[in-house]
């Protein structure tokens, strides 16, 4: 699997956009919950939900299906590509610039070398590369096949309707990119009526208030396997006496039930 494409070219770009899964463009057409302006950038088909576990960066498990009416970018990244470390400052810029307008950055972190399945490393590397946004660990993979991804760095643009209208292979191609942006953004879009939350599609997480030790069993005997931090949102797995199983790193940890803030999201 190649790290990176040297001197890619818009048209080659363009060319695996549309190879990639079912991305298939049609020209984007008025629906009942959007009207007034729309883009000419191509429908590419509904964006795959994200269904991570660990995030950093963000104190709750985003989904897609929860930012409708938001612009999402989608950074199809790991720390230790120079192609990504490349194009990481253009990616928080925009974060920075457009996150009131309606901008929400996602890095979908997909390692490739073993050093970087440890959350602790990439804990570290978010403020090394300055990057505020969400991140959000996907060690097996399972976003990276979803999208049929098969490059680092990859960047993808979902509109307000969940629908990905953009994508771009590699470095370079930034006018372009955030010129996207905009327009996705000017996009109107008038909200569903809202859904009923039900158990079923509430997802239960919990937030550190301060580092906490991650267990390898649910037992303050059991040997210590890492720590969850401040600013970082875990899915709950279930609940075992006191103690809250959750994915980590490659596997499952537990942590003390007195150490965290557990809140619910509904999925709609």
């Amino acid at each position: 699997m190649k790290r990176f494409l040297i001197g890619i070219t818009a048209f080659l770009a363009a060319a695996v956009a549309l190879v990639q899964g079912n991305l298939t463009p049609a020209q984007p057409a008025p629906t009942d919950s959007q009207a007034g302006y729309i883009s000419n950038l191509s429908d590419f088909g509904p964006a795959p939900e994200f269904t991570n576990e660990s995030w950093l960066n963000t104190d709750v498990p985003l989904r897609l299906s929860n930012l409708r009416g938001k612009v999402v970018l989608v950074d199809m990244w790991t720390f230790a590509c120079i192609n990504c470390i490349h194009i990481t400052p253009y990616v928080q810029d925009w974060h920075t610039k457009y996150a009131d307008q309606g901008l929400v950055v996602i890095g979908n972190h997909f390692p490739e070398f073993s050093y970087e399945h440890d959350i602790a490393n990439i804990r570290k590397a978010l403020p090394d590369l300055g990057i505020t946004y969400a991140v959000t660990q996907d060690n097996n993979g399972a976003m990276w096949s979803a999208w049929a991804n098969r490059y680092w760095p990859t960047v993808y643009l979902i509109d307000k309707q969940g629908r990905v209208r953009y994508t771009h292979i590699g470095e370079g191609g930034y006018d372009s990119t955030e010129a996207a942006i905009q327009d996705l953004l000017k996009e109107d879009y008038t909200a569903p009526a809202e859904a009923t939350a039900t158990p079923e599609n509430t997802l239960h997480y919990l937030n550190p208030t301060t580092s906490v030790n991650v267990r390898a069993s649910a037992s303050t005997d059991a040997d210590v396997i890492g720590s969850i931090e401040p600013g970082e949102a875990f899915v709950i797995r279930s609940e075992e006496n006191g103690w809250y199983r959750i994915a980590y790193n490659d596997g499952e940890g537990y942590v003390s039930a007195e150490l965290v803030k557990v809140k619910d999201e509904p999925v709609f």
